[in-house]
């Protein structure tokens, strides 16, 4: 034991002191406890031993502060901490390691700030948490692992600020549930409060609710007091003038006669709230009749653009599928006769969900089964040149999964593109896979123009 504390006298001797090849070996440091010596202003070894004789805590002072290399051990002789100090400040590498002698972390210092590296292992040698910093915050891709090595997280971050680099569960346990389905999410213009569809797993029933943001972050979700039926797809226009969605609610007409009648409603903002809820004339609307077929008469997914022309998704003219269209405002108030949009929908396929970007030239929806696609159902884009819209490409496998997405949106601001999917794992009652809502910086989007 003595010819061992010798060795490390004249290693840390050397270290603190960094003498040069030509110096003369000067005296080895005194080695002392911390209990007879003042540690204020102490220069030399500080050696402290269990019980038994191992040695427990090896550190350098000079004049009271830190210096060079600190050693800690368990006391059964496995080395339990190596680390690189510096005028009383963390200085060089990190380690810390298990009792069986498995390293459980590192990391480097520069002046106490963490700088580089820093991983944490499990007992197994399993790599469990990988990250970078750079002047004591993260930067750049944060990693995390189980026990196994599956790869549990991964996680971007620029100056310590997380960005959502890919798609993650928007208000897990809040908005997005897990014995609910949840899409198209929309916000007013302030970004303060924000509907969304949620379908009940118990009752099968699909209404509109409402969150508002809080210094808490968002409240809990309530059902609107306007969605009185099954209702669906809540959009504001951009300034909050209108309120639009679809619904079953019968139209006042009386000409509703199925159940399952899909049209297009709309409320006008006023001091006391929403105005109480109107159909859409019967050049949008539709009535279903005894022996139409799904998507016939069925009028869905209103949005507006900046001039206030309406587009939505109904049956395509000359097919079974659905197919997106537009009807332009009239100075009048009244809307022309509906276009199909073709392209970006296409007659073979079952076009949904439109959503312009924040600046209007760019058209999302959700389309099944294209022969480009990832999964069941993906998000595509459309960018508008001139009058004409592109012939549309798919968002990509950062958004698109194996399973299904649909029901684009944006936040306000166009920081975060909203959507939802069912590629989690959880399944309701039948089997079916649960729609919860998603979301990611929209400068991740790989978009095209």
């Amino acid at each position: 034991m003595k010819n061992i504390l010798r060795i490390l006298v004249t290693i840390v001797a050397l270290l603190v002191f960094n003498q040069s090849v030509h110096s003369q070996i000067q005296e080895p440091l005194k080695v002392s406890k911390e209990s007879e010596v003042d540690m204020k202003t102490y220069t030399g070894i500080i050696s402290e031993q269990y019980a038994n004789g191992s040695p427990s805590l090896w550190k350098t002072l000079v004049n009271g502060k830190t210096e060079g290399l600190w050693l800690e051990w368990y006391p059964n002789g496995v080395l339990r901490y190596r680390a690189y100090w510096k005028n009383s400040l963390g200085n060089g590498r990190w380690e810390y390691f298990y009792p069986n002698g498995q390293l459980r972390s590192e990391s480097f210092y520069i002046d106490d700030i963490t700088q580089g590296i820093f991983k944490t292992y499990y007992e197994n040698g399993q790599l469990k948490y990988d990250a970078t910093y750079i002047n004591g915050k993260k930067d750049g891709v944060e990693f995390t692992y189980d026990p196994k090595g599956i790869l549990l997280s991964r996680k971007r971050y620029e100056n310590g600020i997380q960005r959502i680099d890919e798609p993650l569960i928007f208000q897990e346990g809040l908005i997005s549930e897990q014995n609910s389905n949840e899409w198209g999410i929309n916000f007013m213009p302030d970004g303060e409060t924000a509907y969304f569809t949620r379908r009940d797993m118990k009752t099968g029933q699909k209404r509109i609710y409402s969150t508002n943001k809080t210094k808490k972050g968002w409240s809990k979700p309530i059902i609107a007091a306007f969605s009185i039926d099954e209702d669906e797809a809540p959009f504001i226009n951009s300034d909050a003038s209108e309120l639009y969605f679809a619904s079953y609610r019968p139209l006042p007409d009386g000409s509703t006669t199925q159940k399952m009648d899909m049209n297009i409603w709309v409320m006008n903002k006023s001091y006391n709230g929403w105005s109480k809820p109107k159909p859409l004339s019967n050049t949008i609307n539709k009535s279903m009749a005894k022996g139409n077929v799904w998507p016939a008469n069925y009028e869905a997914g209103p949005i507006t653009d900046k001039d206030g022309n309406l587009y939505y998704w109904t049956k395509g003219v000359n097919n079974d599928r659905t197919n997106l269209y537009f009807s332009i405002l009239k100075s009048d108030g009244t809307y022309g006769k509906p276009q199909e949009l073709i392209p970006p929908s296409s007659p073979i396929n079952y076009d949904t969900s439109p959503q312009f970007s924040p600046d209007g030239n760019i058209l999302f929806f959700g389309s099944d089964n294209r022969y480009d696609g990832y999964g069941g159902s993906d998000i595509y884009y459309s960018v508008k040149k001139g009058d004409v819209w592109s012939i549309p490409k798919n968002l990509g496998p950062v958004v698109n999964s194996s399973q299904s997405e649909g029901s684009p949106s944006f936040s306000p601001d166009g920081k975060y593109f909203y959507f939802s999917s069912n590629r989690g794992d959880m399944k309701d009652a039948n089997g079916e896979r649960i729609w919860n809502l998603y979301y990611m910086e929209s400068k991740y989007l790989m978009i095209n123009k």
